[in-house]
């Protein structure tokens, strides 16, 4: 049985995150990250999504991310940054199976104090996951 289409709107916010299977480190090591966020440039500049913030932390990551025109983009973009991260990493460490925990999730911000919430959130992660001290001190976040 196949999954629901979801309906996101166009030109909206979305909180997206996901972990790692078993709640695993997904992105062990700086370079596993640094794919990441090079993933997620490389598929963004095939769509008119905005990647306004985003955190990638050991085991799992937050996105902020402004829909387009076309908001049925954003699937096809989480689906393009997941599926390869998890080629590359499963060949990079002769591993098998799912690197994420299910599909990602995707929670809309209808208003604009959920979107300034949101971006608090996602820039006091590394903070409070005690990584850093301060959130400007951690390579792995843009925020504005």
């Amino acid at each position: 049985m196949s999954r629901s289409k979801r309906n996101f709107k166009e030109k909206s916010y979305y909180h997206v995150y996901n972990r790692g299977n078993n709640k695993e480190r997904v992105f062990a090591r700086k370079e596993d990250k640094h794919l990441f966020v090079s993933l997620l440039y490389k598929y963004r500049n095939e769509t008119d999504l905005i990647l306004d913030t985003y955190a990638i932390m050991d085991n799992h990551f937050h996105l902020l991310i402004r829909t387009g025109n076309n908001p049925d983009l954003l699937s096809v973009f989480m689906q393009k940054v997941c599926t390869s991260y998890a080629m590359i990493i499963n060949r990079k460490y002769d591993r098998v199976g799912h690197i994420f925990q299910g599909r990602f999730n995707a929670k809309f911000l209808p208003y604009k104090k959920d979107l300034k919430q949101v971006r608090s959130y996602i820039k006091q992660n590394p903070v409070q996951e005690g990584f850093v001290k301060k959130a400007k001190e951690y390579p792995w976040l843009r925020a504005e």
